[in-house]
């Protein structure tokens, strides 16, 4: 899957999560937009909500992976920080199961 096919997932994904979300909770679309942690627009409960929008979205094109498998909880530097961070962990992910 081509990583482009990869952002516009995780945007898609946003954009469907900001449904659910107060007008002053809502995620920033962008390409660089601060997800979780330091400076994240997303609590907790809110990044699983995203997190499972983007495993079902990926799901559709055929493609199984869990993006809240231990290794992703365990790295120094969270997958789930920032849009270029959540797009490039994804692809590590389908790179791995080829």
């Amino acid at each position: 899957m081509e990583i482009e096919l990869i952002e516009r997932i995780v945007l898609e994904s946003i954009e469907i999560s900001n449904y659910t979300l107060d007008d002053d909770k809502k995620i920033i679309i962008s390409h660089d937009a601060k997800l979780f942690g330091k400076d994240g627009q997303l609590d907790s409960m809110n990044l699983v909500a995203l997190l499972i929008q983007v495993e079902e979205t990926l799901q559709d094109q055929g493609v199984e992976i869990s993006l809240t498998d231990e290794h992703a909880v365990s790295v120094a530097r969270s997958p789930f920080k920032d849009v270029p961070s959540l797009v490039n962990y994804i692809d590590l992910l389908i790179k791995t199961m080829q």
